[in-house]
């Protein structure tokens, strides 16, 4: 009998530096959605305008995204995490001067999503290499996006809620001085070797030479159940804040703290849910995150006072976000053989048909209120569970056989099955 190859040591402080390159780049998506109530007060923006935006700000992203995780599979495109990172800061840094022309701050906000679409599949590789590929490690990860978006109205109501819409620039600051650190410890491990011990060495000597074959039947259904996922995600972070505004007469400083806890208890929900993981398996852990996803929704649309509305928010980011890492490191495990396009498409899903339908619920919002986007997001999640329940695991790996990134030789090596 023989035991699993051993795993390469991870490069923990590497990773932590894409961890916050992450908290940064999902910055940029957060920051956008909260952007959008100063929107509609300051600029007098309806819903279908500001739903638009959430449509410019994912439509590039959701098309671009599988474009570069093919392109990560094939070549080193690493530097695609600070470019990346610096085109989606960028876009949101000015977005708050152009807001007078509505259809320049559509661009703006196009080039900020092609920008997060630039960042994801380089970086999901990057920091499953680094981390060591586990499910906690890649949750890790996923949280750092979570936590990015969930800080994100704060800083947002701590520059443009003070000075207004032109002090938009000054949310560049924390990206440059993050962008600087992950350069730094970049190329620190360019520079050293990894250790030749025991461990890695014997890893190199076990390392497969066959990479199981990729499972594009399951992966597909996969992407069904992220897409589901994605609308009720876009859908909800576009129009909490408002909704609350809007349904108990709020501030908007009261909207952007609902939108702040679903993104924090998103954050949570992502940690737990790769902790869950290891310890009960993926697909349950999915299955449960949908079926409580579905009750927080409901719970949600007859919430009666706006602290009940942002407590129901916050469970409902928590357990829509229980599935995510896993969306991931399973469509790594379907496609072992092609992790790049794997992590692109999944993430790109993540946003692409959400983002497609939320102009239509801003239609929706504008003909009743935005409560009735959630009515529809409620059926929606409980659609998702009702697929996710169809989901299997994949047994014919070897343990953590869907942690470790094949290299180009191993793909090379193995004969091409589909």
């Amino acid at each position: 009998m023989t035991s699993a190859p051993p795993s390469v040591p991870p490069r923990r402080a590497l990773f932590w530096s894409l961890v916050g390159t992450h908290v940064m780049n999902d910055f940029q998506t957060g920051a956008a959605a909260a952007l959008l109530p100063y929107f509609v007060l300051e600029q007098r923006y309806d819903y279908a305008a500001a739903a638009g935006l959430t449509l410019a700000a994912t439509s590039l992203s959701s098309i671009f995204q599988p474009v570069f995780g093919w392109l990560t599979d094939r070549f080193s495109l690493r530097p695609l995490i600070v470019a990346g990172l610096a085109v989606a800061a960028l876009g949101i840094a000015v977005a708050g001067l152009t807001s007078a022309n509505y259809w320049l701050t559509w661009i703006v906000f196009s080039l900020s999503g092609l920008g997060v679409a630039a960042y994801h599949p380089a970086a999901t590789v990057a920091a499953k290499e680094a981390g060591g590929g586990t499910n906690r490690s890649m949750s890790i990860f996923s949280v750092g996006g979570n936590v990015g978006a969930a800080i994100a109205p704060i800083g947002v109501g701590l520059t443009v809620g003070v000075l207004g819409l032109q002090a938009t620039p000054l949310l560049l600051i924390p990206t440059i001085a993050i962008a600087a650190v992950y350069l730094v410890l970049n190329r620190r491990a360019a520079l050293t070797p990894r250790p030749v011990g025991p461990v890695a060495a014997a890893a190199e000597v076990a390392a497969p030479t066959r990479v199981p074959r990729d499972l594009w039947g399951r992966f597909a259904w996969l992407l069904l159940i992220v897409s589901l996922w994605s609308v009720a995600y876009v859908g909800a972070r576009s129009f909490v804040a408002l909704d609350v505004i809007d349904r108990f007469d709020a501030t908007t400083d009261v909207g952007n703290l609902a939108l702040m806890v679903f993104s924090l208890a998103a954050a949570l929900g992502t940690l737990v849910g790769g902790f869950f993981a290891d310890r009960f398996g993926r697909t349950r852990v999915i299955v449960l995150g949908y079926a409580l996803a579905t009750a927080a929704a409901v719970g949600y649309v007859f919430a009666p006072t706006e602290v009940t509305a942002i407590v129901l928010a916050g469970g409902l980011g928590w357990a829509l976000f229980l599935p995510f890492a896993l969306h991931v490191t399973l469509s790594h495990a379907y496609l072992p053989r092609h992790l790049g396009t794997a992590s692109g498409v999944t993430l790109g899903m993540a946003t692409a048909l959400g983002g497609l339908l939320t102009p239509l619920l801003g239609v929706l919002a504008d003909a009743t209120d935005p409560r009735a986007v959630f009515v529809v997001l409620a059926g929606v999640i409980a659609v998702a569970l009702v697929c996710a329940l169809f989901v299997r695991e994949r047994t014919d790996l070897p343990p953590e056989g869907d942690a470790a990134a094949p290299t180009g030789a191993e793909v090379e090596a193995s004969p091409s099955r589909t």
